[in-house]
Parts: structure tokens; C-alpha cells; sequence
């Protein structure tokens, strides 16, 4: 308990200067008093304050609630395949979520329908039907076999990619194809207050629900035999960690576009820092997910100011060297 307030603690401190640090850097400098000010005395007319509320401050609310939906979401994965390589991204449910909301930039000029902007909802259609296909054809006799989803979702994120390359290819207009173009490689650039609100939902929904099925997820580790027998029913909790991963993935990648490895490499972190079965697992995990894409997207303004790198480009950086880290060992359970 002391050490999850401790590691809890830590990750808000960081939070809180990577926030810092996010607010005042960009094209116009700000200094800590004109953040203040911007917060107390906004004054539409001051370019400055201008700057802070209304685009700096969403997208880095943007990039904290990407990273931490997709760490969770990696945490889910993970455990639901007891396999320490699986994330969103490896098995394919962020790639069906990008090939969704590309395909709702194509196909519509229009991108509300009865006042819901469509997107998200097509990312979201899009990362349930692949995962449910990842899940179909990497089990055998009912039973999930994690090497072969993984290698069904590798295949099937490359099939998947090849299409938005596709789309990309056949747009016509100019502000499709920078729309493709966007959600293939990731960013924050888009964030606007109107557009939180959907991650933000379906992350505190799925964080509630998991704080109560917590014990189910640390029973399910010791096996689907041994779960059975100790009152918990595996098909059941199984089907709703796959709604719950592709819906928190949908909604993240619906606006940020399939920012990769944040979902392999944060809970592991978290496990090493907490272990397996502490409770406050999923929420460090979150946070601390939050906290590295806040960290990243500081990083590519910083190195391609002031717009800034696909943040995708930062996170595979850390994220290969990781990979082929995990893929050297032996073991690749989950607990």
C-alpha cells in the first residue's frame, strides 16, 4: 500500500511538470506568470492566453489520455493472454481502429450523423471487428493460444497498415490525404476540447469497472482451469476485456491516430515497480501511461518546434530497443 502512494505520488509529480513544461513551450513564449494569468484573467484577445487554453492545454490533455487508454489497454491485453508481448498495437486492434477512422475520412465529407461526429465510432467498430478476428483465428478448440494471436495480429496490423497506405494513395484532395496521413502516424495536433470527451468517458468507465473485477484479473492469472474452479467465469470476463480494450483503443486512436508500444512497455513498468497483483496496478498503470506520452510529445516539440514530430516516430524509439529487450528472454508469461 505505502509503496503504490509512493509510486502514485511520483507519477502526479511528473504529471504535473511535464504539464508545466508542455504549457509554456511552443511558438510563443510564455512565461510562468502568463500562465497563471491565462487560467485567472483569460483574456480572448491575448494571443498568449489564447495559446494556452485553448491548444496547448488540450493537447496535452490529448497526449495524457492516448498514452494512459493505451497502457490500459496493454494491461488487458497482457493479462488475457498471460503473454508479456501483447499490446494493441502488436495485435492489431489500434490498426483496425486507424483503418476505421480513415475510412470515415474517405468515404464522408460529412463526419457527423444525428450530432455524433463519426470517427471514434468507426475506430471503434474497427478495432472490435480485428480484434475479434485476431481472436478467432489465434485460438484453437476454444483455447487462446498467445503465440499465434500474436503473430495473426502482427500479420494483420501489416495488412491493415498497407491499407491506409492504400487510402492515403487514392485520396484526391488535399485535406483527405492529410487526414490519412495523420491518423498512420499519430499526434496531438488535432486535440480540441470538443473531442476529449470521448477517451476521457470510456477511460473512467473502464478504470471503475476493472477496479471491481480486479481480483477476477489476479485469479485469472494462475490459469483458466484454476480460475474456473475458484467461482470465476473465464468466458465471461474474457469477452468483457476484449469490448473494454477495443473501446478504449477506439476512442484514443479515433483522435491521436495508432501511437505504438505505449501499451507493450508501460505495464511492464508498472509490474516491476507494484507486481503482478496489487491493486492499484491498472490506475498506476494509466497514469504512468499518461505520463510518457505527455513526456514524448514534449520531446518531439522540443526536437521539430513548434508543431512537432509524429509522436509515433518518439515512441519507437523507446519501444523497439524494449521489444527486442522482451524478445531475448525466455519467458514471456505475464506473471
Amino acid at each position: 500500500m505505502r509503496r503504490a502512494v509512493v509510486v502514485v505520488g511520483l507519477l502526479l509529480l511528473l504529471l504535473a511538470v511535464g504539464f508545466f513544461l508542455g504549457l509554456r513551450v511552443g511558438s510563443i513564449d510564455t512565461s510562468f506568470q502568463t500562465i497563471v494569468n491565462a487560467f485567472l484573467n483569460y483574456d480572448a484577445q491575448d494571443t498568449a492566453h489564447y495559446s494556452i487554453v485553448h491548444l496547448r492545454l488540450p493537447r496535452l490533455l490529448l497526449a495524457f489520455l492516448t498514452g494512459a487508454s493505451l497502457a490500459f489497454a496493454g494491461y488487458l491485453m497482457q493479462a488475457l493472454v498471460n503473454n508479456a508481448l501483447a499490446d494493441p498495437y502488436l495485435l492489431g486492434t489500434a490498426s483496425g481502429a486507424s483503418l476505421g477512422a480513415s475510412l470515415s475520412f474517405f468515404f464522408f465529407a460529412d463526419l457527423t450523423f444525428l450530432g455524433l461526429y463519426l470517427p471514434p465510432f468507426f475506430a471503434l467498430a474497427g478495432s472490435f471487428l480485428v480484434t475479434l478476428v485476431v481472436v478467432v483465428l489465434g485460438s484453437r478448440r476454444g483455447q487462446l493460444i498467445p503465440s499465434q494471436m500474436l503473430l495473426v495480429g502482427i500479420a494483420l496490423s501489416s495488412l491493415l497498415t498497407a491499407l491506409v497506405s492504400l487510402i492515403m494513395f487514392l485520396s484526391d484532395s488535399e485535406s483527405q490525404l492529410k487526414s490519412v496521413v495523420f491518423w498512420s502516424m499519430g499526434g496531438f495536433e488535432k486535440a480540441d476540447w470538443s473531442n476529449l470527451g470521448y477517451p476521457a468517458t470510456a477511460l473512467v468507465l473502464a478504470l471503475v469497472l476493472f477496479f471491481f473485477l480486479q481480483r477476477h484479473l489476479n485469479v485469472l492469472l494462475l490459469g483458466a482451469d484454476r480460475a474456473e474452479t475458484l467461482g470465476v467465469d473465464v468466458r465471461a470476463i474474457r469477452w468483457v476485456m476484449l469490448v473494454t480494450v477495443s473501446v478504449v483503443t477506439g476512442f484514443a486512436v479515433a483522435f491521436s491516430g495508432p501511437v505504438g508500444f505505449v501499451g507493450l512497455m508501460v505495464p511492464h513498468i508498472t509490474r516491476a515497480l507494484l507486481g503482478t497483483t496489487n491493486r492499484f496496478n491498472l490506475l498506476a498503470c494509466a497514469l504512468a501511461g499518461g505520463v510518457f506520452l505527455v513526456g514524448c510529445d514534449l520531446i518531439s516539440r522540443l526536437l521539430y518546434p513548434p508543431v512537432g514530430l509524429p509522436v509515433g516516430i518518439i515512441t519507437s524509439f523507446f519501444g523497439v530497443p524494449f521489444f527486442v529487450y522482451l524478445l531475448r528472454r525466455k519467458n514471456y508469461r505475464f506473471s
